[in-house]
């Protein structure tokens, strides 16, 4: 783990010891992709397997659970996964590094990886999706989102967060060509694009790219 990845994970262990941190409520652009996945596969009969990578406060362990999922969550710090597996005992949560992932190959019908990998570098990242290919079934997707080029919510300064909860962690900002190029070996991939400010902070932009992969 570099200088940059080891900073991050201290500040997001910090974080999530904050009760800001503990998100409840599904991004709507999730549940509309999870719903998208469902109508293109009407006749599955056995329950499938989900992966939510980065699972944070847990809040898509719960959505993916109402979709019908058997549910297994994963987070580098400790804290996260102890939240999980106390708020969320139905889930498989566990503590996870640098690849390989303890999950045999093509494992997974879907993987969340809701607001995770523009919190790792380049190589991460590519070590990330390549790992996520492996346990995804044929067939399987890959749901997600990235921060985009624009964002100004963070106060990066280059590729260092400067808001106070996460000082010090490092984030990327994609374009949607290098985003393209981080998901060539999917068959299908579908893009949109989320902006917004948060309340009373009209001249912030929270920007990022949302995607649906399909292996």
């Amino acid at each position: 783990m570099n200088p940059s990845e080891s900073s991050s994970q201290e500040a997001w262990n910090v974080h999530y010891t904050r009760n800001r941190s503990k998100l409840t409520y599904p991004d709507e652009n999730l549940v509309r992709m999870l719903s998208k996945i469902v109508s293109e596969n009407p006749d599955r009969t056995e329950r499938p397997n989900a992966l939510d990578f980065g699972t944070g406060s847990g809040r898509h362990c719960v959505l993916l659970n109402e979709f019908g999922y058997q549910v297994h969550a994963a987070d580098y710090t400790e804290n996260s996964v102890q939240t999980v597996r106390h708020e969320y005992p139905f889930v498989n949560a566990f503590v996870t590094g640098e690849p390989p992932f303890p999950f045999r190959d093509r494992f997974f019908d879907v993987v969340v990886s809701w607001g995770v990998l523009h919190y790792n570098t380049i190589d991460s990242a590519k070590r990330l999706l390549d790992e996520k290919r492996r346990i995804l079934k044929r067939g399987g997707y890959l749901a997600g989102s990235v921060r985009a080029v624009g964002d100004t919510h963070l106060r990066a300064q280059g590729t260092e967060i400067r808001t106070p909860d996460l000082k010090g962690a490092y984030s990327r900002f994609y374009s949607l060509e290098e985003l393209k190029e981080s998901l060539s070996g999917f068959s299908r991939v579908e893009y949109g694009y989320t902006e917004r400010t948060p309340l009373g902070k009209l001249e912030e932009r929270i920007c990022h790219w949302i995607f649906l992969a399909k292996l």
